[in-house]
């Protein structure tokens, strides 16, 4: 079935579907016709037709459940634009282009990403994490000094001050702690191959705030996540073992890591 699409600006769904081929002619038309001349637009496309996640499963189901009717009114309202032909996009197009965004993403010192909010830095950590598995970690050189010198990296980075003590979890053995970065955030992400679950990992930025919450809990492609803030950092704590043994980690996490940072 064909889906119909929203006016400008379009939502990322819609360029899922663009990329899919799931548009009819028309509606293609009339997307290319704002691609030739919107550069945001065009970047945001890029930026997608670039990744390598499964953005068609993750928007799958929300586009199945599209209000067609109200899509397909503001599709009406915005007048035909004609496209010639030559104006379409082609994916060999979006590669060259890609490689031209790209060069400027290192000469800026950083890449773009589509997650900019002080919230959004989650949904970014879950995609990454949901390419993990057991087999990932299983390999990792976790002795008790190499940890170290990477906790050490992470205080050079976020100037908190961690230790393999402070970060025991029940169950699931620490393997790493590396230093991410997503636009403008810098995230150290702490690993554990859970015995029964597999992948959970700990990830912490900094935060423009500096007040304490309490722990909240979400889902997040299919990863059960706990996340509180506290001294001016924001934790995450995402992995596949039960939202119950989750908080029950979280718990212990915080009351460890309250003893070092204040």
């Amino acid at each position: 079935m064909t889906r119909e699409i929203p006016s400008a600006p379009y939502t990322d769904e819609t360029l899922v579907a663009y990329l899919d081929n799931q548009l009819s002619e028309p509606q293609r038309a009339q997307f290319e016709g704002q691609l030739a001349q919107d550069d945001v637009l065009a970047q945001r496309l890029v930026q997608m037709s670039r990744s390598n996640l499964p953005f068609h499963d993750a928007f799958g189901a929300m586009l199945q459940e599209a209000p067609v009717g109200k899509l397909q009114a503001a599709l009406d309202a915005i007048p035909d634009t004609p496209v010639a032909t030559s104006r379409r996009f082609s994916r060999r197009a979006l590669l060259a282009a890609s490689v031209s965004f790209l060069a400027v993403g290192l000469l800026a010192g950083r890449y773009s990403t589509l997650f900019t909010s002080d919230d959004n830095w989650r949904a970014r950590v879950a995609d990454y994490m949901s390419l993990y598995t057991a087999q990932t970690l299983a390999d990792v050189y976790d002795s008790a000094g190499q940890q170290q010198t990477q906790l050490s990296r992470v205080q050079n980075a976020l100037g908190i001050a961690l230790t393999p003590a402070a970060l025991a979890v029940q169950g699931a053995s620490l393997k790493d702690a590396r230093m991410l970065h997503y636009d403008d955030y810098d995230i150290a992400q702490i690993t554990y191959l859970d015995r029964k679950y597999g992948p959970m990992a700990l990830c912490i930025t900094r935060s423009e705030h500096r007040g304490t919450t309490a722990q909240e809990s979400e889902i997040r492609r299919g990863m059960n996540v706990v996340y509180w803030r506290h001294a001016g950092y924001n934790f995450m704590l995402i992995g596949h073992s039960p939202a119950d043994d989750m908080a029950t980690h979280a718990v212990a996490l915080q009351a460890n890591i309250r003893q070092v940072v204040s």
